[in-house]
């Protein structure tokens, strides 16, 4: 990991978390595994007060799991949590794009078609093969589309909600990945489908197309 330059103490925790937070979602740090606060503190080149504060953080949005006194581990990867997060983001996801096509004006349209673009690029990209990077980027673009498909719903708590489920999904999404493989020409044309029918506000549709689109990571991990 990179070390941190001196910055602002709110700074400094907001760049730790986003790092441990990536190293959990790429597998770095592996699920089930201790975070001792020692190996840490030289991994990321931050004070023990910072790692706790970080820590406490991940383990509020689901990362990691106090344990007490014993400190804190990476949550583990469960077929029972992936269910649950794929409900979760359906309810959240389906709701909010239904609303959107509803109330979403020329603003919501460029936000879906400027988020497509990215997302398509680097989709395009990943065709000649996966590496980290290229996976977290792709990672980035895919959360900015689909909350950019939502982000006409009327509510900031239930995108605030989406980003989390989103992140913890996330992870599963790149187990998956690495299990069989991006599947780049469906998730492409998956992509295309679902932005196609926002567009032309082909609501019942474009609902199909998304629910499908989610559900087939969690039937994918369980071949």
């Amino acid at each position: 990991m990179s070390s941190i330059t001196a910055t602002p103490s709110a700074t400094v925790a907001d760049t730790v978390y986003t790092e441990i937070r990536d190293d959990i979602l790429y597998g770095e740090l592996q699920p089930g595994s201790k975070l001792k606060l020692d190996g840490l503190r030289e991994r990321y080149n931050v004070s023990v007060n910072t790692l706790r504060e970080v820590l406490n953080r991940l383990s509020a949005f689901g990362f990691v799991t106090a344990e007490g006194q014993k400190g804190f581990r990476v949550v583990e990867t469960t077929r029972t949590n992936f269910h649950e997060l794929t409900e979760m983001r359906l309810l959240l996801e389906i709701d909010g794009l239904a609303k959107s096509i509803k109330a979403g004006d020329v603003e919501w349209e460029a936000r879906i078609a400027a988020a497509h673009h990215k997302l398509s690029k680097v989709e395009q990209q990943m065709l000649g093969g996966q590496n980290r990077d290229l996976t977290a980027l792709w990672s980035q673009y895919d959360r900015e589309f689909h909350q950019a498909l939502i982000s006409a719903c009327g509510s900031q708590l239930q995108m605030k909600m989406h980003r989390e489920i989103f992140d913890q999904f996330r992870r599963y999404v790149v187990i998956e990945l690495k299990t069989h493989g991006f599947r780049a020409e469906e998730i492409i044309d998956e992509h295309h489908t679902i932005f196609d029918l926002a567009l032309a506000r082909r609501g019942d549709e474009a609902l199909a197309a998304l629910a499908d689109h989610i559900v087939t990571y969690r039937r994918r991990s369980q071949n």
